[in-house]
């Protein structure tokens, strides 16, 4: 799960690297974020980008989570790594690449450009 001052990867090529989290969106403090809940977030580190600096808050959705996340068929999947996927205001993603496989709920979810650019899907 994923909770305020939580640190995150970034999953795309927008610039940067690493996140801190500030808020989740429609979470409770005590269940913290899931797959697909959007997430404020404070960028630590980066890559050369002009376009996005340190410091800066962006809204991101989360993709992957390292702890056990639960479906309806009864199956559960995990990641090694938290992974968030930086996006506007439009929901369109920042980055025109997706890095790593990416949660299947995306797909009942408003991201229809985030789910073109991703590769796989689990």
């Amino acid at each position: 799960m994923i909770y305020s001052e939580s640190k995150l990867f970034v999953g795309d090529n927008s610039g940067a690297k690493r996140v801190k989290c500030i808020k989740v969106l429609k979470a409770s403090k005590r269940s913290g974020g899931k797959p697909t809940n959007i997430a404020i977030v404070s960028i630590r580190k980066v890559k050369r980008s002009k376009r996005l600096l340190k410091g800066h808050i962006c809204k991101g959705v989360l993709v992957r989570l390292k702890k056990n996340t639960q479906r309806d068929t009864g199956s559960s999947i995990k990641f090694s790594v938290n992974s968030i996927i930086l996006i506007d205001a439009k929901n369109v993603p920042l980055g025109s690449r997706v890095f790593g496989p990416v949660f299947k709920e995306i797909r009942f979810e408003n991201f229809p450009k985030l789910l073109s650019l991703s590769k796989t899907l689990l």
